[in-house]
């Protein structure tokens, strides 16, 4: 062994060590505290033209780059919206449970940009994480899902911000506290977690051709597993409760596996990024909604066709749902609340999945009725956690997530198979009160 290689086994296996120790405390995993500071998904950054006379490449090289930069929302990320930032040129702040980070500038400007990478240079940041002067990316930057992408299909994607123009703009000291500020740690996470030997996507013989593509974009450059997949406390998909919902922003990332959407067929699923709107009809929101317009909305019908064949294989666990309490109380317990407090949003707030509906209720209950009080109980985005009642406890909340749930699958006496008489029948015999909270739009899941 070289004494270049002993130094890095020996420091490599300290830090592991350290990991081991640290992941034994009881401390946020990762998946729930990576959040933007900027404006709310509302904001987009816009879209960057090409510049005059392009960068040398092929036209069809930098439409295919295009495509692939959109398929990774690289936008999202490399764009300083709540400061009115140019588009990729960086600068976007992202909050971690180990300090913040902010994204580095990638237009071809030459001081401050990438105008001087080489083509390996690129390459290897891309697929191994590895900065030109050798240090780590941190893994906020998802390299290990981009190194499924080949040589050539990364190069494209260089060719198409080299066409884009150049923005100067110095890139910002990173923010991470001690020692997670000393990027040479990185080595230990990356000798638990990233083997920088595989590169490129491995087909499935045993799957057809639409497939293979929807596992590609899934598990690759568009990094669906990195939302809708429980992380371990170094941002690490627990592989066993692969694309089964988790919690991200304040918001609920829904089980996209064949069990999440069961009631739902394929041309249904591509409906969600095609027309911007979910199963229960709120348009999407959170972190969802800046992924489908500025990544989700450009790719091709036969390519969302491809996603939705791949999510509808996928077999997974549920992830244990804990801390929502114990059993629900009594069925009038849940009457009382849902007529207090939930009946304003379930029977007449555009958004809010209607008790009325009972397509879309069974869509949620593919999520599992424990999500669904979880969810209830934590809030997801423009819902209030409980509701906004927050002198409920636990039990309570779920008796009313029961009580809707009878009401909409027509279980509750005295109720019809008539939607509007079950609307009627669902006014309150008072005026109710409007939670503190304004919600033009709800997306539950």
């Amino acid at each position: 062994m070289k004494p270049n290689q002993y130094v890095n086994f020996t420091l490599g296996a300290v830090v592991t060590l350290l990991l081991v120790i640290f992941s034994f405390y009881e401390v946020p995993t990762y998946a729930n505290v990576v959040s933007n500071t900027g404006k709310p998904a509302v904001s987009h950054p816009v879209a960057a033209q090409l510049a005059v006379g392009g960068s040398g490449s092929s036209d069809e090289q930098i439409k295919r780059g295009e495509y692939l930069a959109k398929v990774a929302d690289c936008v999202s990320c490399h764009t300083d919206v709540a400061n009115s930032g140019k588009p990729f040129a960086g600068g976007r702040k992202i909050k971690t449970l180990f300090g913040s980070l902010y994204t580095p500038n990638l237009t071809p400007d030459k001081e401050t940009g990438i105008g001087t990478w080489s083509d390996d240079e690129f390459v290897r940041a891309v697929r191994e994480g590895i900065r030109p002067d050798g240090s780590y990316y941190y893994p906020v930057f998802p390299y290990n899902y981009f190194n499924t992408m080949s040589r050539d299909e990364v190069l494209a994607i260089k060719a198409y911000l080299g066409s884009i123009p150049p923005v100067k703009q110095k890139n910002q000291e990173q923010q991470m506290s001690w020692p997670w500020n000393m990027r040479f740690l990185q080595f230990g996470w990356r000798l638990l977690y990233f083997n920088s030997e595989e590169h490129g996507f491995q087909k499935d013989p045993q799957k057809s051709e639409e497939w293979n593509r929807g596992a590609f974009i899934v598990k690759g450059p568009g990094h669906c597993v990195m939302c809708h997949t429980e992380l371990n406390l170094f941002g690490v998909p627990k592989e066993e409760y692969l694309l089964a919902g988790a919690f991200i922003e304040g918001y609920f990332a829904p089980d996209i596996s064949s069990r999440g959407l069961k009631h739902l067929k394929r041309k249904e699923v591509a409906a969600i990024f095609e027309q911007d709107k979910t199963p229960t009809g709120a348009k999407l929101g959170g972190p969802m909604a800046e992924v489908e317009h500025n990544s989700l909305r450009y790719l091709t019908h036969n390519d969302v066709l491809a996603i939705a064949e791949f999510l509808k294989s996928v077999k997974s666990q549920t992830p244990p749902i804990e801390n929502i309490g114990g059993d629900p109380l009594d069925e009038v317990a849940g009457k009382k609340l849902y007529d207090s407090n939930c009946s304003i949003c379930h029977a007449y707030v555009a958004g809010a999945p209607k008790v009325s509906d009972q397509p879309a209720w069974e869509h949620l209950l593919d999520q599992g009725k424990k999500r669904l009080y979880e969810v209830a109980i934590k809030g997801d985005g423009p819902m209030p956690a409980k509701g906004n009642c927050k002198q409920c406890s636990d039990e309570r909340i779920k008796a009313a997530v029961d009580y809707m749930i009878k009401l909409a699958l027509n279980k509750v006496a005295g109720t019809q198979d008539n939607e509007a008489e079950t609307v009627k029948a669902l006014q309150p015999a008072k005026p109710l009160a409007v939670p503190n909270v304004v919600r033009d739009e709800l997306d539950p899941l």
